[in-house]
C-alpha cells in the first residue's frame, strides 16, 4: 500500500513537472501547425496562378474562382488541424486524487498520451510548416497580383491622360484654324467692303466735279456769250446812233446849204455859215451856190 502511494505521489510530482514543458511544447505545436497550413495554402495558390497564367480561357477562370472563393470563405478551403490543450495540474492531480489505482495502468496511459503527443507535434510542426508557406507564398502572389494591376491600372490612366490631352491638342488647333480663317474672311470683307465703298466715293466725287465743271463752263459760256450779245447790241446801238446823227446832220446840213443858196440867189449875195459837226468842232465854210437838187458837202454840191 505504501508503494502504490510512494509510486502515485511520484508520478504526479513528475506529471507535475511535465504539464509545464507540455504548455510550451503546445504552443510550440500550434505554431508549427499554422506554419505548415500557410505553406500549404502558398503552394496551392502557386499552383492556381501558374493555371490562371499559362492554361486555357476555363482553367484560369476556374483558378480565380477558386481563390475568390477561398478570400470569400474568410478562410482556406482545407480547415487547419489543431491538437488538444493540455490539461492543468491541479485537474490532474484531482483526477488522481480520486483514482489512485491502478498506478501501472495509469502510466501506461501517461506514456501512451505522451507518444500520441509527439507524433501529433510532429504532424502539428508539419502543418505549421506548410501553413506558413502557403501563407507566404498567397501573400507574395497577392503582392505580384497587386503590382501588377497597379501598373496595369497607372498604364492605362496615363494613356487616357495621353489621349485627352492629344485630343485637346487637336481641338485647339482646329478652333485655332477655324479662327484664323474666319478672322481672315472677316478682314477680307471689310477690305472689300471698304474699297467698294472708296470706290463709290471717289466715283461720285468724280462726278461731281466732272458736273461742277461742266456747270461753271456751261455758265462761263453763258456768261460770255450774254456778255458778247451785250456788247455786239451796245456796239450796234451806237453804229446806229452815230449813222443816225450823222444823216441827221448831213440831211440839216444840206436844208441849210440849199436855204442859204435860196436865199443868196434871192438877194444876190454870199452867205458864210458855220455848221457844227458831231464831235462839236465848229468849221467855217464858204457855201457856193449849188444848183436845184444839189446839196452842198464838204464843199462841194453832191
Amino acid at each position: 500500500m505504501r508503494s502504490i502511494i510512494a509510486i502515485s505521489i511520484a508520478t504526479l510530482f513528475l506529471t507535475g513537472c511535465a504539464t509545464n514543458t507540455d504548455y510550451k511544447m503546445y504552443a510550440e505545436t500550434q505554431q508549427k501547425i499554422a506554419q505548415a497550413h500557410a505553406v500549404a495554402q502558398t503552394a496551392r495558390y502557386n499552383a492556381l496562378a501558374e493555371i490562371a497564367k499559362s492554361g486555357d480561357s476555363a482553367a484560369k477562370v476556374a483558378a480565380v474562382l477558386s481563390i475568390q472563393m477561398g478570400n470569400m470563405n474568410g478562410s482556406s478551403q482545407q480547415p487547419q488541424q489543431n491538437i488538444a490543450a493540455p490539461e492543468d495540474l491541479n485537474q490532474k492531480m484531482l483526477r488522481w486524487a480520486g483514482v489512485l489505482l491502478p498506478t501501472v495502468t495509469q502510466g501506461l496511459g501517461i506514456a501512451a498520451q505522451l507518444h500520441a503527443a509527439n507524433v501529433q507535434k510532429q504532424i502539428a510542426v508539419t502543418q505549421s510548416n506548410n501553413a506558413a508557406a502557403t501563407a507566404q507564398n498567397t501573400n507574395n502572389t497577392f503582392a505580384a497580383m497587386s503590382t501588377n494591376m497597379a501598373t496595369s491600372n497607372t498604364n492605362i490612366a496615363q494613356a487616357g491622360f495621353n489621349a485627352v490631352g492629344a485630343a485637346g491638342t487637336a481641338l485647339s488647333t482646329v478652333a485655332t484654324a477655324g479662327l484664323t480663317a474666319t478672322q481672315n474672311t472677316a478682314t477680307a470683307g471689310l477690305t472689300a467692303t471698304q474699297n467698294t465703298a472708296t470706290a463709290g466715293i471717289t466715283g461720285v466725287n468724280n462726278a461731281a466735279t466732272a458736273g461742277f465743271n461742266s456747270a461753271t463752263t456751261l455758265g462761263t459760256a453763258g456768261i460770255t456769250g450774254v456778255s458778247n450779245t451785250a456788247s455786239a447790241g451796245i456796239t450796234g446801238m451806237n453804229t446806229a446812233v452815230a449813222n443816225g446823227n450823222a444823216l441827221t446832220n448831213n440831211v440839216a446840213t444840206g436844208y441849210t446849204s440849199s436855204l442859204q443858196a435860196a436865199i443868196a440867189k434871192l438877194t444876190g449875195t454870199t452867205t458864210t455859215t458855220t455848221t457844227s459837226t458831231t464831235n462839236t468842232t465848229n468849221t467855217t465854210t464858204t457855201n457856193n451856190v449849188c444848183p436845184v437838187g444839189q446839196i452842198l458837202t464838204n464843199g462841194q454840191c453832191q
